[in-house]
This record gives structure tokens, sequence and C-alpha cells, in this order.
């Protein structure tokens, strides 16, 4: 799975959102929604989430510290119930997260989809702003 482009949607009145066509059709029937940044979510197949965070079954119980992470990180996670239009309810604690109040940007990043609120990423990646050659100098390309 690769994921690329960005798309700007916003939540419908009734304060349910979907994903972009182009990026559910790419996605499998079973994904998950959750949090690692202070700004955004992601959104990944349940089956790439498991491949990836297989080693936390590893965590020891008395490691309060990473039991105390991985709290954190399954409380924020949703696996959503879509209608028959695709539509799901964002959990309050996920938009607050990541700053939803109504227009949203999906971003395709590689294997996840980062889903911002409009303004938070407008101020970070305004067009105008990005230095292209900078990327290339960064990643080595």
């Amino acid at each position: 799975m690769f994921f690329c482009g960005e798309h700007r949607l916003s939540l419908d009145e009734k304060g349910r959102m979907r994903i972009p066509n182009k990026f559910r059709a790419k996605l499998d029937d079973e994904y998950v929604i959750f949090c690692l940044s202070n700004d955004c979510l992601f959104i990944v197949s349940q089956q790439d989430f498991k491949e990836k965070y297989e080693r936390l079954k590893d965590t020891l119980i008395s490691d309060e510290t990473q039991q105390e992470a991985i709290r954190q990180l399954f409380a924020t996670m949703q696996v959503p119930e879509e209608d028959s239009q695709g539509r799901f309810v964002l959990q309050p604690r996920l938009k607050k997260k990541a700053g939803i109040t109504k227009k949203m940007v999906f971003l395709g990043v590689m294997d996840r989809i980062e889903v911002w609120s409009e303004e938070a990423y407008d101020a970070r990646y305004a067009t105008e702003n990005m230095d292209m050659m900078q990327v290339a100098r960064t990643l080595n390309i």
C-alpha cells in the first residue's frame, strides 16, 4: 500500500467524516485511527498496525513506563464503524488531539494516511513555504 497526495474534506452536519475515495480504495476494510503526533492522526490498516507494533505484546507487565505508553496509544485508538456511505463519527478524544473542528486535510504519507485540521496543516505546510531543495537534501535524493 502506498499513499500520496493531499485531499481536503469537512465533517458533515452530524460531525461524521469519511476517508477520501482515492485513499479508501487502497485501505483494507479493517483499519485503525490513532494518535502518535501532537498535530495529526494516523490511519493504517489493522494488518499494518499489527505488523509494525507486534513487538509491543512482548512488553513486560513490570515495565511501568512502557505499559503506560501502550495504554495511552490504545486509549486514543479507534476502529471506525462506517455506515453504508463510508461515514463514521470520529471519537471526541481524537478530534481534540488533532484540533479538528470542521475542515480536515488528508495527507498520504507512504504507508499511512495522516489527518490534520486544515488550520494546523496550512500553518505548518503552506505551499509557499516549501523549500523543495531542502527536502531533497534532507532525504538525500
